[in-house]
């Protein structure tokens, strides 16, 4: 249950857990067929990382001109808690790449799972949030198809440039 938490669990940052999922699904998609594979797993790690680093920075610095209040260690670290979101959409992506690096699975197949587990999590957090927000049927669908549209225009981009 623990890892379970640790993995899908995004907390109150449903906007991390969205933004984290375009930015891997994109990167993996960006380096598919361009990069050996081990590359491509070092490259999705660092950006991210990198990212979330950057959001906990200026939310930090954000939130401490807004409020006047002195930055601490704990407000730091509680800002990093919440962008944990951002970090956690790299690991199920990360997880099949490496399956692929390890010949676990074939390379293709590791690029294909990354980038469609990326496209139905942007599905899955838009049906969150739509329970959340007790919207309508219309609504419902409305809110699916928009983050259906990333990930989607993350494929034909791919697709494009690809060929």
């Amino acid at each position: 249950m623990r890892i379970r938490r640790w993995v899908f669990d995004r907390g109150d940052n449903l906007a991390g857990a969205i933004y984290g999922i375009i930015l891997v699904t994109s990167l993996v998609a960006a380096a598919d067929g361009q990069d050996e594979i081990w590359r491509s797993l070092g490259i999705v790690e660092a950006t991210v990382v990198v990212f979330w680093l950057a959001h906990v920075y200026a939310d930090a610095l954000g939130r401490s001109g807004d409020s006047g209040e002195k930055l601490t260690f704990a407000g730091v670290r509680r800002i990093a808690g919440r962008q944990w979101p951002l970090l956690q959409a790299a690991i199920v992506p990360s997880l099949a790449l490496l399956a692929g690096c390890l010949d676990l699975i074939a390379t293709r197949a590791a690029y294909l799972i990354a980038i469609g587990y990326g496209v139905a999590a942007l599905v899955w957090w838009g049906f969150l949030f739509a329970r959340k927000e007790q919207l309508g049927r219309g609504a419902t669908i409305a809110v699916v198809v928009v983050n259906l549209s990333f990930g989607l225009s993350i494929v034909a981009l791919k697709e494009l440039v690809s060929h």
